[in-house]
């Protein structure tokens, strides 16, 4: 039986610092046929340069710089795959993540995706911590405002009919909102294997973006997620839950960004329900502390110094271990 082909799109604007490290990472997958689209954002600096080194290896499309959303759209439209993915230009991917991913999706031709653990590494590729995720439970993605699917996820494109992978209306939280629209009809599955990475470093895009902008996202995407025709009716009991996160996690972003409009957005999460049903997991619960922080913006802001300074382990980014090329552990 003939394999399918995998396509895999990175977008890319100034990565010279990471470029290399990731094309190279993708490369060297055992799988085959692979097809490797690398979108070049509108880049001033060397990453250009950087990928046309490759050569036939890859294909490099060049574009004016418009954002993440629209270089992942773009490379989506040029590729040819069944199976695709889209791996981020600092976040290179561990051995045996197709091979694995597309095992998985043909055994089952009612998944519409499947996702790995992944490793959170540092500026210099060294592990911070291991990140074993929940199997797929598209409810709690929904209730909890949780992606679910990180690093290393890969799709069918059949999963999201004529639309493209990334909705340009929500340019902060288009890949959640992929997740959600790929799951409405069929299901996602967890591989728990460590086959990816994802770079804490200051200046990667989601440390960029702790902004209003992405804050009004997520309240934007759920819902639009409601509004849609194709809505399973099942969804439907689940909207004030999932409108209520959608706030709350907005309202929280008050803690990096005291431009955020913190007690508007806590008290919408109240309003659209006022209890939440028991913490699915402990670290996706409203917590009193944190409605009251939100509540009493800005005159609680100070208390954040205070408490940091109590507890500062809270706060601290982990002591960084071996380097991820060293990783062998499932």
């Amino acid at each position: 039986m003939d394999r399918p082909l995998v396509s895999i799109i990175t977008p890319a604007y100034n990565a010279g610092a990471y470029i290399t490290e990731t094309v190279a990472s993708v490369l060297r997958q055992g799988y085959r046929p692979l097809e490797y689209i690398v979108v070049d954002d509108g880049s001033s600096d060397d990453t250009l340069a950087q990928l046309r080194a490759f050569g036939d290896a890859i294909r490099v499309v060049v574009q004016k710089n418009a954002g993440e959303g629209a270089a992942v759209n773009r490379g989506y439209a040029c590729a040819g795959g069944e199976i695709l993915g889209v791996v981020n230009a600092d976040d290179p991917v561990l051995s045996g993540l197709i091979e694995t991913a597309v095992d998985t999706l043909c055994g089952d031709p009612d998944l519409a995706g499947v996702y790995p653990d992944w490793l959170k590494i540092d500026s210099t590729g060294r592990v911070l911590e291991v990140m074993r995720l929940p199997d797929y439970d598209y409810s709690l993605m929904l209730r909890r405002h949780l992606c679910l699917i990180g690093p290393g996820g890969l799709f069918r494109r059949s999963a999201l009919g004529d639309e493209p992978p990334r909705d340009p209306r929500f340019r902060y939280s288009g890949d959640y909102h992929q997740w959600l629209r790929i799951g409405l009809q069929r299901p996602l599955r967890h591989i728990p294997t460590v086959s990816a990475t994802w770079r804490f470093h200051p200046g990667g895009t989601s440390q960029a973006l702790l902004n209003a902008e992405l804050a009004a996202d997520k309240v934007a995407i759920i819902r639009d997620l409601f509004a849609r025709p194709d809505l399973p009716l099942s969804l439907v009991p689940l909207r004030d839950e999932a409108m209520s996160a959608a706030y709350f996690f907005a309202a929280i972003l008050a803690l990096h960004n005291p431009g955020i409009p913190a007690r508007r957005y806590m008290w919408e999460s109240l309003k659209a329900k006022p209890w939440w049903p028991g913490p699915v997991i402990a670290q996706r619960h409203r917590s009193l502390r944190l409605v009251l922080f939100a509540l009493g913006m800005p005159w609680t802001r100070p208390l954040l110094s205070l408490y940091r300074g109590l507890r500062p382990e809270r706060f601290a980014v982990p002591t960084p271990g071996d380097h991820y090329s060293a990783w062998s552990g499932p």
